[in-house]
């Protein structure tokens, strides 16, 4: 059944004065304040102290850029908003689309409950492109565009998650064999491994 038309719930005004430029780059996410003060702080006193202040350092940073990404992509998704708001105060109120006729809505069901073809596989992997209709009312459009923003920061934090992954085992490597080289070295020349007495 159709619903009444019902203006967008983005709880801002289309005429404030406030314009958001679109995103374009989301480089400047990887710029977080820094914590403390780094003229005055004391310096790592060896080496395995200097990694676990890295580590530190990178978990820090992860949090902060996903906070930044989060914050930017946020942002598009109230200039879209806006966008939209302002379009439709200018047009209207959005025609009422009828909804689908009993006839229809059974042929639909009966659809849905035919069983499926034996053998064939109804996951897909990866699903081609859906070309886009030409004819998208403004709200359609709307949550296509905020849809879009969604993927795109979903890619973007995955990948970033990665690439901190990696940077972080690195230097947990780095750890792990400084911290048993420290500890090869206190031994005794024959409790040491690879130790050969002549």
């Amino acid at each position: 059944m159709a619903q009444p038309a019902q203006a967008p719930n983005t709880n801002m005004d289309p005429n404030a004065s406030e314009t958001i430029p679109p995103l374009t780059n989301d480089a400047p996410a990887i710029f977080v304040p820094i914590r403390d003060d780094i003229l005055n702080s004391e310096p790592p006193q060896n080496r395995i102290e200097r990694l676990k202040r890295i580590l530190e350092t990178i978990d820090y940073q992860r949090e902060g850029v996903k906070e930044n990404l989060m914050c930017m992509y946020e942002r598009e998704k109230k200039r879209i908003m806006l966008e939209a708001a302002k379009l439709e105060q200018a047009q209207g109120p959005p025609r009422i689309r009828p909804g689908v006729p009993p006839s229809e809505l059974e042929q639909i069901i009966a659809n849905m409950e035919t069983p499926a073809e034996p053998g064939k596989n109804y996951n897909l992997q990866t699903y081609p492109p859906a070309a886009e209709p030409a004819n998208l009312s403004l709200r359609d459009r709307t949550v296509v565009d905020i849809l879009r923003v969604v993927e795109r920061g979903l890619s973007d934090l995955e990948s970033f998650e990665g690439f901190m992954a990696d940077i972080k085992n690195h230097y947990l490597g780095l750890l792990e064999r400084e911290t048993a080289r420290i500890e090869e070295a206190g031994k005794r020349p024959e409790e040491r491994s690879g130790f050969r007495s002549f």
